[in-house]
Parts: structure tokens; sequence; C-alpha cells
């Protein structure tokens, strides 16, 4: 009988990130056969450790802070990090979510929605982490005209303070904000935060201050008042390939030169961002009519048609405020929709075309590929860690 791999799995269980993450690690694990998992329930912020005595032959782990780094590096055990801090070393591998492409996916639906003024609200300040969450959403921002204002996140001696003197400093911050004001904030635990913090500061969800938590957690996001928009992201995919990822370190390889880095899945829509900050009613109201009716088959002459506007004087008109043509707008919330699908549903791919308004299922692909950088079978897999059937979607 071969000799089972022995491997600690030191990533939080209180997170819709951490769940999905074991899903993907557990996934490779039956496929290979011979894996062993050790893994305990923890929270978030726990100081995790290896098992103390503990001889296995690999390490997947959310690293976040150096200790933790130095100990598994001590080891002398391959490892893969998963976390967003970038912690590393000759035996250390990185896999995990882009946080750039992430903040520009939020700096780009923020700008769509018409908003002019924007801030970000980051994690409590931890040493050794850049946060580049922040960085690319304010990039994103400056590159359109635009600059971002950022509340700062308490100090690692502050944080002993009490919630009621975080909350009051937060309450103060969105107060002084200009309104009304898109908010990332870098977690939908601090979402969360900051939709109460609102409630206290007499600030209105989503007409006033617009929140957007920058990585998925349904509790998170469901608890939140109101129910938070989330950025949600390829847990299981991040799980699987890390897994792959070290698998192929403890057969002798070595970890990659570069992390594997993959892109944000969506923005996951709910009431904290179900608002448009645009004056322009004329736009206003062609924005809801395509977020309505694009997936069903809508084109910019019936937009015209509906709302009995000239066709280059809406065009104008959403160049200037929006930075993208109707069309383009089709175009993007009908691959939002197939996104979804794709994710969510098991339909085929020439389904998901049709029902999203492209028809073809070769024009879809060609869009899809296009705009997303991998055909909507690949963009499938890869959210699903390999779940999915081969040969149900044809030929691409």
């Amino acid at each position: 009988m071969p000799k089972s791999r022995l491997v600690a799995l030191l990533i939080d269980t209180s997170t819709s990130w951490g769940i999905r993450l074991i899903k993907g690690i557990n996934q490779y694990a039956h496929e290979s056969g011979d894996w062993l998992i050790h893994v305990e329930p923890r929270g978030r912020y726990e100081r995790l450790h290896l098992p103390a005595g503990w001889k296995g032959d690999g390490v997947i782990a959310r690293i976040n802070r150096k200790s933790l780094a130095d100990e598994i590096t001590a080891s002398g055990l391959p490892a893969v990090n998963v976390s967003w801090y970038p912690f590393a070393g000759p035996k250390i591998a990185r896999c995990t979510v882009d946080e750039r492409q992430t903040g520009k996916m939020a700096a780009d639906y923020f700008l769509s929605n018409g908003f002019t003024e924007f801030a970000y609200c980051g994690t409590n300040d931890r040493p050794g982490y850049v946060d580049m969450l922040a960085e690319a959403f304010e990039q994103g921002i400056v590159a359109a005209g635009h600059r971002a204002h950022r509340y700062q996140a308490p100090t690692v001696q502050q944080q002993d303070d009490g919630w009621d003197v975080q909350l009051a400093s937060l309450v103060k911050w969105l107060k002084g904000l200009p309104k009304p004001v898109a908010l990332l904030c870098w977690s939908a635990a601090r979402g969360r935060q900051v939709t109460e913090a609102c409630h206290y500061a007499g600030l209105k969800v989503p007409d006033e201050v617009s929140v957007l938590g920058g990585e998925f957690d349904e509790l998170m996001a469901s608890i939140s008042h109101p129910p938070q928009s989330t950025i949600d992201q390829p847990s299981e995919q991040v799980g699987y390939a890390a897994a792959e990822m070290l698998a192929k370190m403890m057969a002798g390889g070595k970890p990659p030169a570069q992390p594997l880095l993959f892109p944000p899945s969506r923005i996951d829509v709910r009431h904290s961002t179900d608002t448009l900050a645009i004056d322009d009613q004329l736009v206003r109201d062609a924005l809801k009519l395509i977020r309505q009716q694009a997936p069903a088959g809508i084109y910019v002459s019936d937009v015209v048609r509906k709302l009995s506007v000239a066709r280059r004087t809406l065009e104008q008109r959403f160049v200037k405020l929006i930075g993208r043509t109707p069309a383009a707008e089709i175009r993007r919330v009908r691959l939002e929709e197939a996104k979804r699908l794709l994710i969510e549903t098991d339909r085929s791919i020439a389904d998901v075309a049709r029902t999203t308004g492209f028809g073809q299922q070769d024009l879809f692909s060609r869009t899809f590929r296009r705009s997303v950088g991998m055909p909507p079978s690949e963009f499938r897999r890869q959210h699903h860690g390999g779940l999915w059937l081969q040969g149900r979607d044809g030929q691409e």
C-alpha cells in the first residue's frame, strides 16, 4: 500500500473563503487518493500553528503574520501560502486571488454606476502587509480623473481599544466624506462594520454610502444591514491549484518563482450598492432599462426608441457620465449575467449564450474570450475546481 501524504491546512474555517478553499483542496485530495488532511476549526484571526509534534509532508496555510511564515520555514516542509500577505520563501509558494484585479473590478463597478466620490476602508494595520487592493482601487479611480479617501485603520496598539472607540472613529470619518460616496471595504466583515457605522451616523445605505466588500463571505454579507454586495472569488479553484502545486513540491519540485494569481469572479450585487449616482435622468433611465433587459436581448436601437432620444445624444451623455457607450454597457451586463450562470448553474454554453442575449454560441465565445481572457468553458472549470464534466459545453 503506497504511503499517504500528510498535509496540514492552517486555514480558518469561519469564512466562506476558508470553507470553499478547503473544499477545493479536498477535491484534489480525493482525486489523488493518497492524502491525509489535518485541519481544525479556527476563526479568521486566531493564531494558527503547526500541530505540536506533527510529522507531516506539506502545508497549505493562510499565512497572515511573519511568525507563522518563520515557523513553517523552520519546519523544512514544502508549503503554499494562500493569503494576500506576500510571505514566501525557499520552500513556500504562493497561490491566491489577484488583489490588483479585485481592486480594479471594484473601481470599474463604481464608475459604471456614475459615482464621482470614492473611499476605501481597509483592514486593521498588520505588520508586513501592503494593501494592494487599496492601491489598485485608487489607481483605477485616479485614472478616471477622481480621488479616493482612505480610512486610517487602527494601529496594532489601537486595536486593543473597545469596539465602541473604533466605531466612533469610523462614524466620524463616514460623516466627513462627500456624498454620495462609493466605498470599497477590504472584506465583507469590514463592510458589515461600515454598514453598522452608517446606521449610527444616520447615513443611508446605499443612497448616501454605497458599500462593497472586497472579499465574499455569505454570513457577513447576509447579516449586514442592508445586505452587502461583495466581490466573489474562485476560492475552490485556488484551493485545488494550491493542492496541485503542493503535490509537485512534495514530489521534489521547487516552488514557482512567481505567485499563481486568479482573477476575481464577479460582483455579487445586493442592496448595499443598488443605486446609481447619476443626476442625468435620461442616463439613469437608460441604465435601468439596460440592466433589467439586456440579457433578454435588448439593443441600443430599442433603448433610444423606448426613451424617445437620438442615439448620438444618448451615446454622448453615456460616455461623459460612465465612460462607455450604451452598446458597451449592454455587452458588459450580458457578460456579467453569463458569468453568473456559468458559476451557479450547469446550463450548456449554447444555452447560456441564448439566455444572455448573445444568440449564437460562437459569437458569445468570441466575445467572452476577448473580454475575460479565456473561453466560457475554461472560466467555468476555474470557478468549480474541475467539477464540471468534460464535453458538456460543446466546441468553442
